[in-house]
């Protein structure tokens, strides 16, 4: 049986609530350790592999749990509303820009590949510029802010939960949202330094016409 507001709401995760910031940061710090590290890939060769087959799955897994550890306070009593919190219209439209930031976040894995996209990159990858990373160069970051700020909108705590703390919640919420996209935008430059020192030419080429995050 489905847990209210499925698959937001995860009771389990409610003692993890207060440290949820600190969780997802550390998920968004293990893809920076392996993030396009091509110096790092040719330093330690088989140990960099090694290290990032475990570090960036373990980076997505927290950046999830994180998120997910925001909305299971333990100090709120939270009603069945289901699929639809608000049984109208809105409800429908949040629903279709999240499907359609998790088809981007889709096809921009399966246009770079499983490996490159939760296991490790190698220093002979070429530069990837076709499907998504015509529009943006960063479509998994994008998929990620709008999905999450979608989410928020949808499951807003002030029409979810019953307790004097709603408005806490969606404060705490709406920040780490914010936070997020800047940790994303953070990393998409840190990343973009490495491809522009490794692709030289070509790179700087590419990210004169697409721009980083958000589509012309």
């Amino acid at each position: 049986m489905f847990p209210p507001v499925f698959p937001i709401y995860i009771p389990a995760l409610a003692p993890l609530h207060e440290f949820a910031t600190l969780i997802w940061l550390g998920g968004v710090v293990c893809l920076w350790l392996t993030r396009y590290t091509h110096q790092l890939g040719q330093r330690w060769g088989a140990f960099y592999y090694a290290m990032s087959i475990v570090v960036r799955p373990v980076g997505v897994l927290l950046i999830g749990m994180g998120w997910m550890a925001l909305y299971a306070p333990d100090y709120v009593q939270v009603e069945s509303f289901g699929w639809l919190p608000r049984g109208n219209w809105a409800d429908v439209l949040c629903w279709i820009a999240i499907g359609g930031f998790f088809a981007l976040g889709v096809w921009s894995v399966v246009t770079l590949g499983v490996r490159q996209s939760f296991l490790f990159r190698r220093v002979e990858d070429p530069l990837i510029i076709r499907g998504p990373y015509r529009l943006v160069r960063h479509p998994q970051f994008l998929s990620a802010i709008g999905m999450t700020f979608f989410v928020i909108r949808l499951f807003d705590p002030r029409l979810l939960y019953w307790s004097y703390d709603e408005r806490v919640l969606a404060t705490l919420l709406d920040a780490n949202w914010a936070l997020f996209a800047v940790a994303l935008w953070v990393l998409s430059i840190l990343e973009e330094q490495e491809l522009q020192a490794h692709f030289g030419k070509a790179y700087m080429g590419y990210a004169r016409w697409v721009p980083r995050l958000f589509p012309n």
